[in-house]
C-alpha cells in the first residue's frame, strides 16, 4: 500500500514533530525506527480481522469494516496525507480522524482544507475533531497528550526532594495489587468525571509489562503502603528508554509533593543511560507539573482541531 520512498518522506515528517534541541539523539537511527513504526502501524490496522474488531466494537450505525481502512490521500506536489478514523480512549461518543502527513500542517486552516477532501468518507462516524502532531501548539488547536522526555544522567543530578529520605519501594511479585489500584481511579473518576476518558486506569496487561520487567513497585513513605510506580523498558526513537506508564498516589497524600520526589527516587535508583519518557495528558496538570519539576521537557504535542 505505501512505497519505501513514501515511507522515508513520512517519517522525516513525523521526526519533525519532535523538538531535540536539548536532547542528543541520532536522527538517522529515528527516521529508521519512525518508517517501521508508520509502516507497521498501517498494516496492523488494515489486517481485516482488526478493521472487523473496531467494527463490531464501535457498532457505529451505517458502517462497515471497510470504513475503518487507513487510506492515503495525494495533494499534489508531492504532499500526502495517511489518515484513518479514531475513537478517543475507545469511547464511540468521541470520534476524530486521525491526519499523518509527510509534511508540516502549519494552521489550523489547513488541517480544516485537508479535511474537507476526506470528510464525505466519514459522515457515518459524524467525527468531533481531526488530529496530528506537532512540534509547537498550533493557534486555534486544542492539546491532547504531550510527549515529555528527559534523560535519567538529568534527573539523577536533580537535587533530591525533601521527602525522597522517606520514601522506598517494595517489589510487586503478583496481581493482587490490581483491584486497589483500579478502585483508586474509580473513586478518581467519581470525583473528575470529566478526565475519565482522558486519565485513564492502565490495564492489566500494561502492567504485567512493568511486572515481568522489574519496574512495577509500590510506594512505601513513612512505613506505609501509599501507591505504586509503574514503568517499562521501552525505546525512544531507537534509543535505550524508560517510559512511565504510571505513578499512582492514594488520595489522602495527594497534592504533598510527593509524585516528584517517587519519579526522581525511582529513577535514581532503577535506571541508567536512558531517556526518561512518557505522554502526559495536558489536562492532567498534577502529572504534567510533576514531570516538568523533574526536568522532564515537552517536545511533541497532540493537536485537535474541532470540525463541528
Amino acid at each position: 500500500m505505501i512505497n519505501n520512498n513514501d515511507l522515508l518522506l513520512f517519517a522525516k515528517a513525523s521526526l519533525n514533530t519532535f523538538t531535540f534541541s536539548h536532547l542528543n539523539i541520532c536522527k538517522e537511527k529515528a527516521i529508521f525506527f519512525l518508517k517501521d513504526e508508520i509502516s507497521a502501524n498501517i498494516n496492523e490496522l488494515n489486517l481485516p480481522k482488526v478493521k472487523d474488531k473496531r467494527h463490531e466494537y464501535f457498532k457505529i450505525d451505517g458502517s462497515c469494516s471497510n470504513d475503518y481502512t487507513e487510506k492515503i490521500l495525494s495533494l499534489g506536489t508531492g504532499k500526502k496525507v495517511i489518515y484513518g478514523i479514531r475513537h478517543f480512549g475507545g469511547n464511540r461518543d468521541f470520534p476524530f480522524v486521525h491526519f499523518q502527513p509527510n509534511f508540516s500542517l502549519s494552521s489550523k486552516e489547513e488541517v480544516v482544507y485537508v479535511y474537507q477532501k476526506v470528510k464525505a468518507e466519514f459522515e457515518m462516524f459524524c467525527p468531533l475533531y481531526v488530529n496530528f502532531w506537532s512540534n509547537i501548539q498550533l493557534e486555534g488547536t486544542s492539546l491532547g497528550c504531550v510527549y515529555m522526555v528527559s534523560t535519567s544522567k538529568n534527573m539523577q543530578e536533580l537535587p533530591p526532594w525533601n521527602k525522597e529520605k522517606q520514601i522506598s519501594f517494595e517489589d510487586i511479585c503478583d496481581h493482587s495489587y490490581y483491584d486497589w489500584y483500579k478502585k483508586g481511579y474509580d473513586a478518581f473518576h467519581c470525583d473528575f468525571p470529566k478526565l475519565k476518558d482522558r486519565v485513564t486506569v492502565n490495564d492489566l496487561d500494561t502492567m504485567r509489562t512493568s511486572l515481568d520487567q522489574g519496574l512495577l513497585k509500590f510506594v512505601i513513605y513513612k512505613g506505609e503502603r501509599i501507591g505504586l510506580i509503574a514503568a517499562e523498558k521501552s525505546s525512544f526513537l531507537d534509543h535505550p528508554g524508560i517510559y512511565f506508564n504510571e505513578i499512582y498516589i492514594e488520595k489522602k497524600l495527594k497534592g504533598q509533593g510527593l509524585a516528584k520526589a517517587i519519579q526522581r527516587k525511582f529513577v535514581t535508583l532503577f535506571t541508567k543511560n536512558s531517556f526518561i519518557w512518557g505522554t502526559i495528558d495536558a489536562q492532567n496538570l498534577p502529572s504534567y507539573k510533576t514531570a516538568l519539576t523533574n526536568a522532564r521537557t515537552p517536545i511533541r504535542y497532540e493537536c485537535f482541531v474541532k470540525i463541528n
